[in-house]
């Protein structure tokens, strides 16, 4: 589950990517407009839904089964979700911006973006190939089936409200508009 919400991600971060090497100068408000859409799938999905079941679930599940929070992975993926938070509230800052860009806000947007990126990326990287592997080989079948069904309940509570389909609406909507 935490793997296929990675792929979307991913693909929210290649439209970011390509967005931003096409910004175009004298259309600063629909800018504006497209980096709010971007941070909101940012922090809606990939934070408030995703990081979520990670930090409140599977990472208090592999404390509870002795991994250590304050060392090792777990600590690197809470430092690296808390920088990924901080290079959002830049871009989120710029997209809430009441004046026309700047050229310095233009090149702190594509500079703030592209770290977003890269940082995600590596940050995707080493779940999917170190921190999950390592939770499912040491957790026990019971804790990871207890986890299973934490993650599905989250999962009903976000869709029968309709929140997961929007989140996921915006992220598709994303990609579909910067994909060539």
């Amino acid at each position: 589950m935490l793997m296929n919400e990675h792929r979307l991600i991913e693909r929210a971060l290649d439209a970011l990517e390509r967005w931003v090497t096409t910004l175009n100068p004298g259309s600063e408000s629909d800018d504006k407009t497209e980096l709010a859409r971007f941070v909101s799938f940012i922090r809606d999905f990939g934070d408030a839904y995703h990081h979520k079941k990670e930090e409140d679930m599977l990472f208090v599940a592999m404390v509870e089964q002795g991994f250590p929070r304050e060392a090792g992975p777990i600590a690197m993926m809470l430092h690296e979700h808390d920088l990924g938070r901080s290079l959002v509230s830049v871009l989120d800052g710029l997209a809430q911006q009441g004046t026309a860009w700047s050229e310095e806000d233009r090149d702190t947007l594509a500079r703030t973006a592209r770290e977003f990126s890269a940082l995600l990326r590596q940050h995707i990287q080493k779940e999917d190939q170190i921190l999950y592997p390592m939770a499912d080989a040491r957790l026990p079948q019971p804790v990871k089936e207890e986890l299973f069904r934490r993650f599905q309940a989250f999962e009903e509570q976000h869709t029968s409200t309709g929140e997961h389909q929007r989140l996921r609406a915006l992220g598709d909507a994303l990609i579909e508009a910067h994909t060539p």
